[in-house]
């Protein structure tokens, strides 16, 4: 049996924590959440409907990034928009919204291509970040929890597209790869 790291009741007031502190930034502003498919999906439902309490104007959209292959990074990052036209950041203020913060990478190349793309700011939230993480260079602006340096599934965390769906975080078994 693998261990749980954060359960259901845990994941709703970390990510009420984060609403309260991204809002407090943000206030009566305009807000682009950009989440990075698939395994914010999850979290970025949460997050704004929890954001949803303050008086922000937001938006949604999505990228679709890559960085893995199993239980490793592959050290290499692919960036796919999913609206059509790359425009769609210009001159706005961006909030991306990913799952975990690991190596750093692609945090990294997602603000890089955010700010060519034109957007007016850009700041990363993101609900895990592992202790030990290999870029201290980047650092996310906001993160709801930090982690040990383990495999974790759950909450839209994924090992080979499975367990996303459990409602709770925790360390992926041996006995479950």
């Amino acid at each position: 049996m693998s261990e749980v790291l954060y359960s259901a009741n845990e994941l709703e007031k970390v990510v009420a924590n984060l609403a309260k502190a991204i809002a407090a930034d943000f206030p009566g502003q305009q807000l682009l959440l950009l989440g990075l498919l698939k395994g914010c999906q999850p979290f970025l439902a949460d997050l704004s409907r929890q954001l949803s309490h303050y008086q922000l104007d937001l938006a949604v959209d999505y990228l679709q990034v890559s960085s893995y292959i199993g239980t490793a990074s592959c050290g290499r990052v692919t960036i796919n928009p999913v609206t059509a036209d790359e425009s769609f950041c210009r001159q706005r203020h961006v909030l991306v919204i990913d799952d975990i913060f690991d190596t750093g990478l692609t945090l990294k190349e997602v603000m890089v291509w955010l700010n060519e793309k034109g957007a007016a700011s850009v700041k990363s939230c993101v609900l895990l970040r592992k202790s030990g993480c290999s870029d201290e260079a980047l650092t996310p602006d906001y993160w709801g929890a930090i982690i040990p340096d383990a495999f974790v599934v759950g909450y839209g965390l994924d090992y080979n597209e499975q367990y996303r769906e459990l409602p709770y975080i925790k360390i992926l078994g041996a006995d479950e790869q």
